[in-house]
């Protein structure tokens, strides 16, 4: 299964979710805490449960009308999510720098060191 496209917006969303790997998050608290708006947060949410990182449920009604608002939807890692999103973020984070000497031949000779 391939993950989402590593934007800077999604690897925002899975830091702040990875801070409590075990819990349940609604989307407009991951909007606040990430300071995305919900135009980028629930594309993302859906990208994410999509290629099967999240599991989402939507809350029981009577929690919802106790406190009187609309129902929420709950986000979590999936068993795998929490550990696949961790080893994408890292690997993200590789300098490019070290991708164009590993590349090797494939470099073009512009950017290679004089031998």
């Amino acid at each position: 299964m391939t993950g989402p496209k590593m934007t800077l917006q999604v690897k925002q969303v899975l830091r702040s979710m990875l801070g409590e790997p075990s819990r349940e998050w609604y989307g407009l608290e991951l909007c606040d805490l990430t300071e995305l708006p919900a135009g980028t947060m629930y594309p993302i949410l859906a990208r994410l449960e999509g290629c099967g990182w999240l599991e989402s449920r939507w809350e029981h009604t009577t929690e919802q009308e106790s406190a009187g608002r609309p129902l929420r939807r709950y986000y979590r890692f999936s068993r795998d999510g929490a550990e696949t999103a961790r080893v994408a973020l890292a690997l993200s984070h590789r300098p490019k720098g070290r991708l164009v000497r590993e590349a090797g031949a494939a470099t073009p000779r512009a950017l290679r060191a004089p031998s």
